[in-house]
């Protein structure tokens, strides 16, 4: 709901006061009559098409190895990008697999998803000389578990360049927003594993940390072909109580829709979406999600998936500590889609 508040301005003219009336918003909670109604929205928002869109895979290589198959895709998307992924199945499936779609943070890509280690190592990005510690081989070891994952990097992260503020500053001149094309091309992901024979189309997931956690519940919250979503420390709570109790300066230009606010906040838009599977990673002090803010988005969700009849469809984690994405989150999202995907 929008309530409108009254205020004066005064101005001194020839030595008279004059009052006038100017009519602001105050942000509430804003309901959507239904979830297609939410996605509409928030896809006008990102300045992208509701309907999915069409993709044409291109497969540039195979191997086998460890009982694993990867597989290395690319496709055309918006701009002229190319974005390129990773595939990962078990060798022995004879049946279709669920999918899960994975996203690496702004230090990752796909091979850092796909490391054959999986656990806390060192990482060094391209053009980098030291390395900083992450959780590696995450997607390689959802596959061993059942999975196909396609391991994505993300537009202007990695060698994907230029990087993500100078693309957002051309496309905002352009009508346009940077989430939104990358969004598009999360999607054109989801289209490719429907199009496979060996993902079963009913049950794919999308889960991803920090930059691909916000980017796994905005496409989550356009696409209702992603069955189920587990962003990690993802930036999602509150975008207005981020305004008044986070840092501005720790999230990019992608990280800012225009016009966001007088649609709806990230909890407004999550509660149309009940009961579509969601879980949230949001350690108490994670810098890019202020506790508040996780406390908003459950004063809105919570009684959504309540009346929804499915409370059990929303599972939060609020565990102690910062940015992170550790073991234990790790486990938490692998259970989650365990019980929403049920590999075989």
């Amino acid at each position: 709901m929008r309530i409108a508040a009254a205020v004066l301005l005064a101005f001194i003219s020839g030595g008279e006061v004059l009052l006038l009336a100017q009519t602001t918003a105050v942000e509430e909670g804003k309901g959507f009559l239904h979830r297609g109604a939410a996605a509409e929205a928030f896809a006008e928002l990102l300045k992208i098409p509701l309907q999915p869109p069409d993709v044409s895979v291109r497969v540039r290589g195979k191997e086998e190895d460890e009982g694993l198959i990867t597989e290395d895709v690319s496709w055309a998307s918006l701009d002229g990008e190319r974005p390129t992924a990773f595939v990962i199945r078990p060798a022995d499936a004879k049946a279709r697999l669920p999918a899960i779609v994975c996203l690496h943070g702004s230090s990752g890509s796909r091979e850092s998803m796909c490391t054959k280690k999986f656990g806390i190592g060192p990482w060094t990005r391209p053009g980098r000389q030291s390395s900083h510690t992450r959780l590696l081989g995450w997607a390689r070891e959802l596959s061993r578990h059942g999975y196909l994952t396609l391991a994505l990097t993300q537009r202007g992260l990695d060698t994907r360049t230029p990087d993500t503020n100078d693309q957002a500053k051309d496309l905002l001149v352009r009508g346009r927003t940077l989430m939104g094309a990358i969004v598009y091309e999360i999607r054109q992901a989801v289209t490719y594993l429907q199009q496979r024979e060996d993902v079963d189309s009913r049950k794919i997931g999308m889960t991803g940390m920090s930059f691909g956690g916000i980017t796994t519940f905005y496409s989550w919250l356009v696409d209702e072909r992603i069955g189920a979503a587990a962003p990690i420390c993802g930036g999602v709570g509150s975008v207005d109580v981020f305004l008044r109790r986070g840092s501005r300066r720790y999230h990019g230009f992608y990280w800012w829709i225009p016009d966001m606010l007088t649609r709806g906040d990230q909890g407004d838009f999550a509660a149309a979406m009940a009961p579509r599977p969601l879980m949230l990673w949001a350690p108490l002090h994670d810098i890019g999600m202020p506790r508040e803010g996780v406390d908003r988005f459950l004063e809105v969700v919570q009684p959504a998936y309540a009346k929804a009849g499915a409370p059990g469809a929303l599972v939060v984690h609020r565990p102690p500590g910062e940015h992170s994405f550790s073991l234990e989150a790790f486990q938490a999202m692998k259970s989650f889609f365990d019980r929403h995907l049920e590999p075989r």
